[in-house]
């Protein structure tokens, strides 16, 4: 293929361009908030299960709580009933009977509330390991916010970037002529690497010196003749020192 040596240093900036892209698509995928993100998540789900843990324990406190609470309301209303009887009774057995479930109704009561004493403890020191957990959720998950932060101002940041190179590289691609840019995208698309420079003998697009043989096959092809790298395939373009 021919072209001028104009059109094959164009190349040189098209692969750089394309060097940019490819180093902001990988400085994406790179960012330093991506890894403590994960190592943060780990910590998050650990955190996040004791605080279930919690909530499951703070559940089954108040519950029993509830519970015992209904039963001292039971004994109330028994109590209450047998009270209203017992006022309005003019039968000594009656009375007696009924003063005997008073007194086994006291009793009761007198043991539900004890528990209910010890239950209500036992629930707000169940609260109190809740409300700890919920607190250190709620911190992970303002330094996951944080970090989310930061990933999406990289992200705005490099797609700004990518941005600018995407327009330069189309105005340098409008100036390669068409049947040597579809060589590069070719070749680029089939080795990795475009086009690169052959200076002082060294293919940069190998970092090898050329052998005598190919350097002087190079250097035997006219200056519109495009040559490749011998050992990548690569588009050299020759560069004379100054």
């Amino acid at each position: 293929m021919k072209a001028t040596p104009r059109q094959q240093l164009l190349l040189l900036d098209l692969q750089q361009l394309d060097h940019t892209l490819a180093r902001l698509r990988k400085r994406n995928e790179q960012l330093p908030e991506r890894a403590e993100l994960t190592a943060l998540e780990a910590e998050r789900d650990e955190v996040r299960n004791r605080y279930m843990e919690a909530q499951r324990e703070l559940d089954a406190r108040r519950l029993e709580l509830s519970r015992i609470e209904a039963d001292v309301a039971v004994v109330e209303q028994r109590e209450q009933r047998d009270h209203e009887l017992l006022a309005a009774s003019t039968s000594a057995k009656e009375a007696q009977a009924l003063q005997g479930e008073l007194d086994t109704l006291g009793r009761r009561k007198g043991e539900l509330e004890e528990r209910q004493l010890e239950a209500m403890e036992v629930a707000e020191a169940a609260e109190a390991v809740f409300a700890e957990a919920e607190q250190v959720l709620a911190g992970v998950d303002e330094r996951r916010d944080a970090i989310n932060a930061r990933i999406a101002a990289a992200e705005a940041e490099t797609e700004r970037d990518r941005a600018a190179a995407d327009t330069e590289r189309a105005g340098k691609a409008a100036e390669v002529q068409g049947d040597l840019l579809a060589l590069y995208e070719k070749t680029r698309a089939q080795v990795g690497i475009g086009a690169a420079r052959l200076r002082a003998g060294v293919s940069e697009a190998s970092g090898m010196a050329l052998s005598p043989a190919d350097l002087s096959t190079i250097k035997a092809a006219a200056d519109d003749e495009v040559v490749f790298c011998p050992e990548t395939g690569a588009i050299l373009v020759r560069v004379i020192e100054a």
